[in-house]
Protein backbone atom coordinates (compact mmCIF):
# COMPACT_ATOMS: atom_id res chain seq x y z
CA UNK A 1 0.00 0.00 0.00
CA UNK A 2 1.14 3.51 -0.69
CA UNK A 3 1.99 5.68 2.27
CA UNK A 4 0.14 8.88 3.18
CA UNK A 5 3.08 10.97 2.05
CA UNK A 6 3.08 9.30 -1.34
CA UNK A 7 -0.58 10.14 -1.87
CA UNK A 8 -0.33 13.78 -0.81
CA UNK A 9 2.99 14.90 -2.29
CA UNK A 10 2.96 15.05 -6.13
CA UNK A 11 6.73 14.94 -6.47
CA UNK A 12 6.82 11.48 -4.95
CA UNK A 13 6.16 8.36 -6.95
CA UNK A 14 4.28 5.25 -5.94
CA UNK A 15 5.44 2.92 -3.19
CA UNK A 16 7.71 5.46 -1.53
CA UNK A 17 9.93 6.19 -4.55
CA UNK A 18 10.81 9.86 -4.82
CA UNK A 19 11.19 11.61 -8.12
CA UNK A 20 14.43 13.55 -8.17
CA UNK A 21 15.10 17.02 -9.49
CA UNK A 22 16.49 15.75 -12.78
CA UNK A 23 13.43 13.56 -13.22
CA UNK A 24 11.13 16.52 -12.76
CA UNK A 25 13.18 18.64 -15.18
CA UNK A 26 13.15 15.83 -17.70
CA UNK A 27 9.40 15.41 -17.36
CA UNK A 28 8.85 19.13 -17.90
CA UNK A 29 11.11 19.13 -20.94
CA UNK A 30 9.28 16.15 -22.44
CA UNK A 31 5.95 17.89 -21.85
CA UNK A 32 7.29 21.04 -23.53
CA UNK A 33 8.59 19.15 -26.54
CA UNK A 34 5.25 17.37 -26.82
CA UNK A 35 3.64 20.76 -27.41
CA UNK A 36 5.89 21.81 -30.31
CA UNK A 37 3.96 20.09 -33.09
CA UNK A 38 0.44 20.91 -31.75
CA UNK A 39 1.29 24.59 -31.27
CA UNK A 40 2.94 24.79 -34.70
CA UNK A 41 -0.11 23.17 -36.30
CA UNK A 42 -2.49 25.59 -34.63
CA UNK A 43 -0.32 28.56 -35.62
CA UNK A 44 -0.32 27.41 -39.25
CA UNK A 45 -4.12 27.18 -39.06
CA UNK A 46 -4.24 30.79 -37.84
CA UNK A 47 -1.98 31.83 -40.71
CA UNK A 48 -4.26 30.09 -43.23
CA UNK A 49 -7.30 31.89 -41.82
CA UNK A 50 -5.50 35.23 -42.07
CA UNK A 51 -4.11 34.71 -45.58
CA UNK A 52 -7.55 33.98 -47.01
CA UNK A 53 -9.44 36.76 -45.26
CA UNK A 54 -9.47 38.75 -48.50
CA UNK A 55 -10.60 35.84 -50.73
CA UNK A 56 -14.36 36.12 -51.20
CA UNK A 57 -16.71 33.14 -51.28
CA UNK A 58 -18.41 33.76 -54.62
CA UNK A 59 -20.75 30.76 -54.80
CA UNK A 60 -23.04 32.06 -52.02
CA UNK A 61 -24.17 35.17 -53.89
CA UNK A 62 -24.58 38.78 -52.82
CA UNK A 63 -26.11 37.98 -49.44
CA UNK A 64 -22.73 36.58 -48.41
CA UNK A 65 -20.49 39.09 -50.18
CA UNK A 66 -18.78 39.84 -46.87
CA UNK A 67 -17.88 36.18 -46.33
CA UNK A 68 -14.37 35.03 -47.20
CA UNK A 69 -12.53 31.74 -47.40
CA UNK A 70 -10.77 32.70 -44.16
CA UNK A 71 -14.11 32.69 -42.35
CA UNK A 72 -14.74 29.12 -43.52
CA UNK A 73 -11.28 27.90 -42.52
CA UNK A 74 -11.89 28.61 -38.84
CA UNK A 75 -12.92 24.98 -38.08
CA UNK A 76 -9.42 23.91 -39.10
CA UNK A 77 -8.14 25.59 -35.94
CA UNK A 78 -10.59 23.71 -33.75
CA UNK A 79 -9.83 20.51 -35.64
CA UNK A 80 -6.16 20.86 -34.66
CA UNK A 81 -7.14 21.26 -31.01
CA UNK A 82 -9.36 18.16 -31.17
CA UNK A 83 -6.55 16.03 -32.56
CA UNK A 84 -4.31 17.15 -29.70
CA UNK A 85 -7.07 16.38 -27.22
CA UNK A 86 -7.54 12.94 -28.75
CA UNK A 87 -3.84 12.14 -28.55
CA UNK A 88 -2.66 13.78 -25.33
CA UNK A 89 -5.79 14.71 -23.41
CA UNK A 90 -7.40 17.99 -22.32
CA UNK A 91 -4.45 19.41 -20.36
CA UNK A 92 -2.16 19.41 -23.38
CA UNK A 93 -4.96 20.78 -25.59
CA UNK A 94 -5.50 23.66 -23.14
CA UNK A 95 -1.77 24.40 -23.18
CA UNK A 96 -1.75 24.28 -27.00
CA UNK A 97 -4.44 26.95 -27.26
CA UNK A 98 -2.91 29.24 -24.65
CA UNK A 99 0.62 29.01 -26.06
CA UNK A 100 -0.50 29.53 -29.65
CA UNK A 101 -2.50 32.64 -28.73
CA UNK A 102 0.44 33.89 -26.65
CA UNK A 103 2.77 33.50 -29.65
CA UNK A 104 0.29 35.41 -31.83
CA UNK A 105 0.04 38.26 -29.31
CA UNK A 106 3.83 38.43 -28.96
CA UNK A 107 4.23 38.51 -32.74
CA UNK A 108 1.71 41.31 -33.17
CA UNK A 109 3.24 43.38 -30.37
CA UNK A 110 6.94 42.94 -31.09
CA UNK A 111 7.64 41.40 -34.49
CA UNK A 112 4.91 42.72 -36.78
CA UNK A 113 5.87 46.44 -36.51
CA UNK A 114 9.43 45.61 -37.55
CA UNK A 115 8.37 43.47 -40.50
CA UNK A 116 5.92 45.87 -42.14
CA UNK A 117 8.57 46.97 -44.67
CA UNK A 118 9.28 43.37 -45.70
CA UNK A 119 5.98 41.51 -45.29
CA UNK A 120 2.85 42.85 -46.99
CA UNK A 121 0.23 42.59 -44.26
CA UNK A 122 -2.92 42.65 -46.39
CA UNK A 123 -5.48 43.03 -43.63
CA UNK A 124 -4.97 44.71 -40.26
CA UNK A 125 -8.11 44.20 -38.15
CA UNK A 126 -9.24 46.79 -35.64
CA UNK A 127 -8.24 46.24 -32.05
CA UNK A 128 -11.82 45.49 -30.98
CA UNK A 129 -12.23 42.88 -33.73
CA UNK A 130 -8.89 41.26 -32.88
CA UNK A 131 -9.72 41.10 -29.18
CA UNK A 132 -13.17 39.72 -29.96
CA UNK A 133 -11.64 36.98 -32.09
CA UNK A 134 -9.06 36.06 -29.48
CA UNK A 135 -11.60 35.98 -26.64
CA UNK A 136 -14.18 34.05 -28.65
CA UNK A 137 -11.63 31.53 -29.88
CA UNK A 138 -10.22 31.03 -26.41
CA UNK A 139 -13.64 30.44 -24.87
CA UNK A 140 -14.81 28.24 -27.74
CA UNK A 141 -11.64 26.16 -27.59
CA UNK A 142 -11.97 25.58 -23.86
CA UNK A 143 -15.61 24.59 -24.28
CA UNK A 144 -14.81 22.21 -27.13
CA UNK A 145 -11.99 20.59 -25.15
CA UNK A 146 -14.30 19.92 -22.22
CA UNK A 147 -17.10 18.61 -24.47
CA UNK A 148 -14.71 16.44 -26.48
CA UNK A 149 -13.15 14.89 -23.41
CA UNK A 150 -16.53 14.25 -21.81
CA UNK A 151 -17.92 12.61 -24.95
CA UNK A 152 -15.11 10.08 -25.42
CA UNK A 153 -16.46 6.58 -25.84
CA UNK A 154 -17.15 3.69 -28.20
CA UNK A 155 -18.87 5.96 -30.70
CA UNK A 156 -15.76 7.47 -32.29
CA UNK A 157 -17.72 10.22 -34.06
CA UNK A 158 -19.53 11.59 -31.01
CA UNK A 159 -16.65 13.44 -29.35
CA UNK A 160 -15.35 15.24 -32.48
CA UNK A 161 -18.88 16.08 -33.66
CA UNK A 162 -20.07 17.55 -30.36
CA UNK A 163 -16.75 19.24 -29.74
CA UNK A 164 -16.66 20.88 -33.16
CA UNK A 165 -20.31 21.96 -33.24
CA UNK A 166 -20.16 23.42 -29.74
CA UNK A 167 -16.98 25.32 -30.57
CA UNK A 168 -18.20 26.95 -33.80
CA UNK A 169 -21.62 27.86 -32.34
CA UNK A 170 -20.06 29.35 -29.20
CA UNK A 171 -17.50 31.24 -31.28
CA UNK A 172 -20.14 32.86 -33.48
CA UNK A 173 -22.36 33.77 -30.51
CA UNK A 174 -19.47 35.48 -28.73
CA UNK A 175 -17.44 36.95 -31.60
CA UNK A 176 -20.08 38.89 -33.51
CA UNK A 177 -21.67 40.74 -30.55
CA UNK A 178 -18.24 41.46 -29.07
CA UNK A 179 -16.88 42.80 -32.37
CA UNK A 180 -19.89 44.62 -33.85
CA UNK A 181 -22.53 45.35 -31.19
CA UNK A 182 -23.40 49.04 -31.26
CA UNK A 183 -21.45 49.55 -34.49
CA UNK A 184 -23.23 47.56 -37.19
CA UNK A 185 -26.01 45.04 -37.65
CA UNK A 186 -24.56 41.56 -37.34
CA UNK A 187 -27.44 39.12 -36.80
CA UNK A 188 -27.67 37.95 -40.41
CA UNK A 189 -23.92 37.52 -40.74
CA UNK A 190 -23.70 35.68 -37.42
CA UNK A 191 -26.47 33.20 -38.25
CA UNK A 192 -25.18 32.54 -41.77
CA UNK A 193 -21.63 32.06 -40.55
CA UNK A 194 -22.84 29.77 -37.77
CA UNK A 195 -24.81 27.62 -40.22
CA UNK A 196 -21.86 27.26 -42.57
CA UNK A 197 -19.44 26.46 -39.76
CA UNK A 198 -21.84 23.85 -38.38
CA UNK A 199 -22.01 22.18 -41.80
CA UNK A 200 -18.22 22.18 -42.02
CA UNK A 201 -18.07 20.75 -38.50
CA UNK A 202 -20.13 17.76 -39.64
CA UNK A 203 -17.96 17.32 -42.73
CA UNK A 204 -14.83 17.42 -40.55
CA UNK A 205 -15.72 13.91 -39.38
CA UNK A 206 -14.34 12.63 -42.70
CA UNK A 207 -10.72 13.78 -42.16
CA UNK A 208 -11.02 12.93 -38.46
CA UNK A 209 -11.97 9.35 -39.34
CA UNK A 210 -9.09 9.10 -41.82
CA UNK A 211 -6.60 10.24 -39.14
CA UNK A 212 -7.79 7.95 -36.35
CA UNK A 213 -5.11 5.34 -37.07
CA UNK A 214 -2.40 8.00 -37.38
CA UNK A 215 -3.28 10.02 -34.27
CA UNK A 216 -3.91 7.32 -31.68
CA UNK A 217 -4.76 8.27 -28.07
CA UNK A 218 -2.16 7.60 -25.42
CA UNK A 219 -3.06 5.03 -22.75
CA UNK A 220 -5.79 6.35 -20.49
CA UNK A 221 -7.57 8.48 -23.08
CA UNK A 222 -9.50 5.76 -24.90
CA UNK A 223 -8.58 4.14 -28.18
CA UNK A 224 -11.68 4.93 -30.18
Amino acid sequence: MRGAADASWPAQMAYGRREGFLGRVGGGFRALMRLVLPVATLLMSFVAVYLYLDTPVVFLGRDASWLTVGHLLLPVCFFSVHLTNRRYGPSTAFAQVVLALAVCVAFVMFAAPRLTDYVPFKIVPELRVALAFAGAFLGASFLSIIVFDGARGPRWWLAPLLGMVSSVVFFALIYYPAAYAGVASFTHQMLLHMELLTAIAVLSLIPYWSLRRVVRPLPGFGGY
